[in-house]
């Protein structure tokens, strides 16, 4: 009788194991067992673990977050179930419930740089400006990058606009209009700490990101507020609208924009990107060495009535490419602002944040304390 039950049971059997490899195909490296330490998707440090015990797998599930699953690779098999290369989530899990420590308070309104439009009071009320020490007497600064309010006392832009020899001093959020005299419509901080990505050179595109940590941290109102960090490192759907935004050049004049301005974009992929940029090649071959990586993203705008795209221009640098979360009613920081090829003529790239949680999570919420401010 026993043989019989064996033969049963193994149909089932290979259509358990057939079931699941169609399910996670991807295989992480050589078989591993469960617990064993394994590369999961972008090279994320993960455990191996059985699917069902994968916390960033049930999350994303229960969230119904639309992101390819098939990507999470298997690292071995038990009798029951195949392994996944499970994302050890410390930095992901803390970076969501950091999100959904701070309440929102301001309401966005969903209108439709480069081909944009002025933005209305309080409609992105995170982004803040950076301002520079001026040369002009009659300057109190120079606003000349944008940035991100990420946490009590953190604003998150791109490496670029933090130079050794030309930093911002002071950060202002709450207004969109910076010619704004009356000081009860902003708040100004002044920048107390600056941390680049160690990897990040000048020399390159690559690593283009940094946090600026604030003297005294901004107070919420109705125009300003946090953005919570987009922690998976899969693109959005490409019919996705995303916002970029920022006081850069608009259209083709060559002064910056006193108004905050924005423009919708979607998601381009990582190779049709790069074609816009093969006329680059002599110009960006020397900081793009390696071509554009997964560690960064792109987006695109429609063509506009003046021929050009939208694109986010000089000055957005640092500034957010995000999206809102209508259910959850929260603002989502996609990327940062890096460069794009001419303002308005092709995509933009972005330094991607999911790629850099584990450098961003450990200086802005080093203990549990930290996310509850």
């Amino acid at each position: 009788m026993q043989p019989k039950r064996s033969i049963r049971i193994f149909p089932a059997l290979v259509a358990l194991f057939c079931g699941l490899l169609t399910v996670f195909p991807n295989q992480a490296t050589a078989e591993m067992y469960e617990g064993d330490s394994c590369k999961s998707m972008k090279d994320m440090p993960g455990t191996c673990r059985n699917p069902n015990e994968c916390p960033w797998i049930q999350v994303n599930v229960n969230q119904k977050r639309l992101y390819p699953i098939k990507a999470v690779p298997r690292c071995g098999f038990t009798v029951q179930s195949v392994l996944v290369c499970c994302p050890n989530e410390s930095s992901i899990r803390k970076a969501d419930q950091a999100c959904r420590n701070f309440a929102r308070g301001s309401t966005y309104i969903a209108q439709h740089i480069i081909e944009g439009k002025e933005a209305d009071e309080g409609e992105i009320p995170f982004i803040a400006a950076l301002g520079y020490s001026s040369l002009d007497p009659a300057k109190e600064y120079d606003f000349r990058c944008g940035a991100s309010w990420i946490a009590k006392k953190f604003l998150l832009t791109a490496a670029h606009c933090v130079r050794k020899n030309d930093r911002p001093v002071v950060a202002r959020i709450g207004t969109i209009n910076l010619d704004e005299t009356d000081r009860t419509r902003f708040q100004d901080s002044e920048v107390k700490e600056i941390y680049l990505h160690p990897k990040y050179t000048p020399k390159s595109k690559y690593n283009d990101i940094a946090l600026i940590e604030l003297a005294t941290p901004f107070e919420y109102d109705d125009n300003s507020n946090r953005v919570c960090l987009y922690t998976d490192t899969h693109d959005l759907d490409p019919d996705h609208v995303l916002t970029a935004s920022g006081w850069g050049v608009p259209a083709t004049d060559t002064t910056f924009s006193n108004v905050l301005l924005k423009v919708d974009l979607n998601t381009e992929s990582l190779d049709q990107c790069a074609d816009h940029y093969q006329s680059q090649v002599g110009k960006l071959s020397g900081k793009l060495s390696t071509g554009l990586t997964d560690r960064q993203y792109c987006a695109i705008g429609k063509l506009g009535l003046s021929g050009n795209r939208g694109d986010s221009c000089i000055g957005d640098s640092g500034g957010p490419l995000h999206f809102k979360n209508e259910t959850a009613d929260r603002f989502y920081l996609v990327g940062v602002t890096s460069f794009g090829n001419g303002c308005g003529a092709s995509a933009g790239v972005y330094t991607r944040v999911a790629s850099y949680l584990d450098w961003i999570v450990p200086i802005v919420w080093p203990d549990e304390d930290s996310l509850l401010d």
